[in-house]
């Protein structure tokens, strides 16, 4: 809020200009009627610009460094070290009237599936401001399963994946699969592979199995079908024996033996050699489909009952190249585009840093988007980036 310009209390008012003197031969000047004196405007020689000021106050809430902290935490899958760190500060905040400490907790609570510490919070919640908390929420399981397990390892690959740099790309993946465990491998927004890089993606392939670690490919038909577009039966190219045999690999993972048996018969004709052959201790369980299927992020889909509503849902992560290409289509065919995000249950940096761009994008094309019912710890994240300086914000929990 911007402060008015005012005049010191001690400057002396400036002397008012008298009439001139009639000339010779002249009437005297007549005088107007007189009139309310009109309000004094500051002008340039009544006021020393140097000594002025602008008062600011920021209206918006902030977040404490303990809040932001935890919000950090969580978006990269550190649950546990954010309900430390607020149960920490809870403390401090006690007599304050301050929400946010206690939406946050609320919010790991809920997505770390404890509704007993989520109760007891509730209560002494009560206490503090003498109105009803937040609801509990009964969340799917998919939404619960990363937040922090041990062995759920990420790793998100870019969009080309090109000899240049292949190594690295490829020492991700061996790194993310160090600890063996399950570890999500999303390929969902790759759009160009060279020979190289699939060679050295094969590599990392090996060491993963060696370390026990067990690929949920996220973003799966997207990438076999990438990877379908560089082979052709019977042309046998040296070069292209890498993506054939990636793609044995993904199927492999996925579970999908029709499809591993029938490239498999087409590999061997063109390359007359032996193919690899399928290992059911390889392939994933029905129970561990099912999980690979709940950790894939769902499609953004306009909401029927709300036409400007696209409803997202699961993790946004590693850039959520398909989520957020959506986002764009939406907004560009749609006025008031309004993002549900009562399904999202985290959202990493590296998602956010893309949402921002987008926000910044649209707002040059004069659109601006509307966040739906964030949680309170995908909105703190926001805060923290400054995205909800570019957007309108409901939240979930109004406060009281």
């Amino acid at each position: 809020m911007f402060s008015f310009f005012r005049k010191k209390d001690n400057e002396p008012d400036k002397p008012e200009l008298s009439q001139p003197a009639a000339k010779p031969g002249q009437p005297a000047p007549q005088h107007a009627p007189a009139q309310a004196e009109a309000p004094k405007t500051p002008d340039s020689a009544s006021y020393n610009l140097s000594e002025l000021s602008i008062e600011v106050e920021d209206a918006g809430a902030h977040l404490t460094p303990d809040e932001e902290q935890a919000v950090v935490l969580y978006a990269n899958k550190q649950a546990q070290a954010a309900v430390a760190a607020l149960k920490a500060a809870l403390p401090g905040v006690i007599g304050s009237r301050r929400h946010e400490t206690w939406l946050l907790l609320f919010e790991l609570y809920q997505q770390l599936g404890d509704r007993k510490a989520f109760d007891e919070l509730a209560l002494q919640f009560v206490v503090e401001f003498e109105v009803s908390p937040p609801a509990w929420r009964d969340l799917p399981k998919a939404s619960t399963a990363h937040t922090g397990a041990p062995g759920s390892a990420y790793v998100a690959f870019g969009p080309a994946l090109r000899s240049d740099g292949a190594d690295v790309e490829a020492a991700k993946l061996v790194k993310a699969c160090a600890d063996g465990g399950a570890v999500r491998a999303d390929f969902s927004k790759v759009t160009e592979i060279e020979s190289l890089a699939a060679a050295e993606l094969l590599a990392a392939w090996a060491r993963a199995r060696k370390a026990k670690a067990r690929l949920q490919i996220l973003g799966g038909d997207h990438f076999i079908e990438l990877l379908k577009g560089k082979i052709e039966p019977g042309r046998k190219v040296p070069m292209e024996a890498p993506f054939w045999l990636l793609l044995m690999e993904v199927l492999q993972s996925t579970g999908d033996q029709e499809g591993f048996d029938n490239l498999a018969i087409v590999y061997a004709v063109t390359f007359e050699v032996s193919p690899p052959s399928w290992d059911d201790k390889l392939a994933p369980s029905p129970e561990q489909k099912a999980e690979a299927a709940a950790a894939q992020p769902a499609s953004p889909a306009p909401n029927p009952s709300a036409p400007d509503q696209l409803v997202l849902s699961g993790e946004l992560l590693g850039g959520a190249a398909n989520a957020l290409a959506a986002i764009r289509d939406f907004a560009n065919t749609h006025p008031k585009p309004v993002l549900d995000l009562r399904k999202v249950s985290r959202v990493d940096f590296e998602t956010a840093g893309q949402l921002l761009n987008l926000c910044m994008e649209l707002i040059q094309q004069g659109r601006t988007l509307v966040l739906h019912e964030p949680n309170e710890l995908v909105a703190g994240l926001m805060h923290l980036l400054g995205i909800t300086e570019l957007v309108d914000i409901r939240p979930a929990y109004q406060r009281h």
